[in-house]
């Protein structure tokens, strides 16, 4: 039986474009799920310019999480804030993301896609340090 990946959505201020796309992609997935915590998570995605406000937010929550919960950043505003000219993941020192995907908005397959590809990069990490013995 195939795991289920397990998703928590943040949007940071986003028109809610990408989110829409989110969760078209999602309604149809049979192996990817919305995680009702960031804590259950085996991703997290975000979406948005990354306001103030939501630049706090976010931050509190990977401290919270240890930081082990992978990020991926959906869309362009995400990833440089554009079209407001900064923000996004690139503003925020000290945040970790392992991946982004480009798009005003992207599709809901290249979203899915790009999910699949983060979780399996995590599950591929874990099976090195099991095979290393770590």
């Amino acid at each position: 039986m195939k795991r289920i990946i397990r998703v928590y959505r943040f949007n940071t201020g986003s028109c809610g474009g990408c989110d829409l796309e989110i969760m078209a992609a999602l309604s149809d997935a049979v192996d990817i799920a919305w995680a009702a915590t960031p804590h259950e998570a085996d991703v997290m995605l975000i979406t948005g310019p990354l306001t103030v406000g939501a630049k706090a937010a976010l931050m509190a929550l990977v401290r919270e999480s240890g930081n082990q919960t992978p990020i991926l950043a959906i869309g362009r505003c995400a990833i440089d804030g554009h079209p407001f000219g900064r923000g996004g993941v690139a503003s925020a020192a000290g945040l970790t993301v392992r991946s982004s995907l480009d798009g005003c908005p992207p599709t809901p397959t290249q979203i899915l896609e790009a999910i699949r590809r983060a979780a399996e990069s995590v599950a591929g990490a874990v099976r090195q340090r099991a095979d290393a013995g770590l």
